[in-house]
């Protein structure tokens, strides 16, 4: 099935397809996603389980509680479904049975101390109530593509699911418990999340490394000056630019340049039309995107609002351990300088550091895993040990260790405004707020930190704030799912226990 069917080699490495003796060199199953949807409908149990979309939650204005006070799920709402291109005479959800899915991927290694990865990809029900979606037993994991590297076409592996999609946006026959009736069932995709590479990979886009590095937004990256990292400072006047830039010396912050669908659109079919290979990797280059995403096809995503950023990866794994770099000296190759004000003194940083070793004998365990030393087994720490770290222990391990009492309060800001984040219910003037603080937390960090070398997971609060309300806010954003990717990785690590594909870890 898809458009390499009939091909006897990879387009890509130009191997042969199959072995010696005629079978196939590596094989990638699907588990199909119609059947267990009709089975969950089928199930009385289950089917009233899934009542929690049109009958248990509430759409409250101004206050956003999960995924269904979205812009994005209330705009579909009215608008009609939509298949290669011909409407239908009927609006998304208009039926109370209709299924809101979400889809998420990433790559991990299965093996401990080896590089090879494999790429899970997983339906999440968002029918189901927000404190069981993400259980074991309410994922459906429909597909492992089998490395054992990243994919060169994802998009080859998404094709019979997106297929199945196609299908379930028109509607498939199927009987309900409820009424003891049959009924024509259709499903949605809604969003999709995962890590920047992972989301990067599905949308065709270039990625944090990119010249366009943002895929909400159309920030140019550029290079600071004795460094081979692409940054995206907001205020660029004092900086020595190449003879190829021509973006603006000033971002505002209160008004990004974010992308639009119909925007996005028009790239990706401008890159995939180009006359030359010549001018594809010029558009490419220039837009940030590599061609059409097969995603693209339903009509129930908007590109590139229903891809927000991940909250766990963005915050947990990235802007907070790079502060620490930053605090450190030890940031990528920049020259922090002995006298930077904002560098922690080593000594300090090791006491630090075995405060956390320690604090794990005084914790009680229900609050989570014990913090390794930050300073000596940084190495060690997950998403859950840095959450810890920066909204419990930091505040006050940090308070009155730097030389310059300004990089604790910028610190402080930054926790404030994640609390806000991870909240159950975020109401609209605690969004101002955040929009407010997060452009005050960023212009301050890039006046504070590293004059104009913007970290990209710093910009992306910005881009990520200013349209909290169009996204999907659920998995990126709210408490309930704060951890989700990590969540849906580990329940898929488990089937492949129980699969016997993998040990025990």
């Amino acid at each position: 099935m898809g458009p390499y069917d009939s091909l006897d080699q990879c387009l890509y490495c130009k191997e042969p397809r199959h072995n010696a003796d005629g079978k196939p060199r590596q094989t990638f199953k699907y588990t199909p996603l119609i059947p267990r949807l009709r089975a969950a409908h089928a199930n009385k149990a289950r089917a009233q389980q899934m009542q929690y979309r049109a009958q248990e939650h509430h759409h409250v204005p101004k206050k956003t509680t999960d995924v269904f006070d979205s812009t994005h799920y209330r705009d579909l709402l009215h608008s009609k479904v939509t298949v290669d291109g011909k409407e239908i005479p009927y609006n998304f959800f208009s039926d109370s049975r209709d299924i809101a899915l979400g889809l998420s991927t990433d790559g991990f290694a299965p093996f401990k101390k080896r590089k090879q990865t494999t790429w899970p990809f997983i339906f999440v029900n968002y029918n189901l109530p927000p404190d069981v979606r993400v259980h074991m037993g309410n994922v459906m994991e429909a597909g492992t593509i089998p490395g054992p590297k990243k994919p060169k076409d994802a998009d080859s592996f998404f094709f019979p699911a997106v297929q199945e999609l196609k299908q379930l946006e028109v509607g498939v026959v199927a009987f309900d418990s409820l009424s003891n009736s049959l009924f024509v069932m259709r499903s949605f995709l809604i969003r999709v999340f995962g890590d920047i590479p992972a989301i990067s990979m599905v949308m065709r886009v270039k990625g944090h490394n990119g010249t366009r590095p943002c895929r909400l937004c159309n920030i140019i990256g550029i290079g600071a000056p004795g460094t081979k990292t692409l940054y995206v400072p907001l205020d660029r006047h004092n900086l020595e630019f190449g003879a190829t830039y021509t973006g603006p010396v000033q971002y505002d912050a209160a008004s990004l340049p974010l992308r639009t669908h119909l925007e996005f659109m028009a790239q990706v079919h401008e890159v995939q039309n180009s006359a030359t290979d010549a001018e594809e990797r010029k558009l490419s280059q220039k837009y940030g995107i590599k061609g059409i995403p097969l995603l693209s096809t339903l009509s129930s995503l908007s590109f590139p609002t229903s891809f927000p950023y991940d909250f766990m990866h963005m915050i947990w794994e990235n802007l907070i351990p790079n502060l620490v770099l930053f605090w450190t000296g030890q940031f990528k190759d920049f020259d922090h300088g002995e006298d930077a004000d904002y560098r922690l003194m080593p000594t300090v940083w090791e006491a630090i550091g075995e405060v956390c070793g320690a604090s794990s004998r005084t914790i009680p365990s229900a609050f989570g895993a014990p913090t390794p030393n930050v300073a000596s087994e940084k190495y060690q720490f997950s998403a859950e040990n840095w959450s810890f770290w920066t909204l419990y222990l930091a505040p006050s391990l940090l308070k009155g260790r730097f030389r310059n009492a300004r990089y604790h309060k910028h610190f402080i800001e930054l926790v404030q405004l994640l609390n806000i984040c991870l909240q159950f219910e975020i109401k609209d003037e605690e969004i101002e707020t955040l929009q407010v603080g997060m452009i005050k937390w960023v212009q301050d960090y890039e006046r504070y930190v590293r004059p104009n070398s913007g970290c990209i997971f710093a910009y992306m609060l910005l881009c990520t704030v200013d349209s909290i309300i169009v996204l999907t806010p659920n998995d990126s954003l709210l408490a309930p799912s704060r951890f989700t990717s990590f969540c849906i990785l580990r329940e898929a690590l488990s089937l492949l226990v129980q699969c016997g594909l993998i040990g025990h870890f």
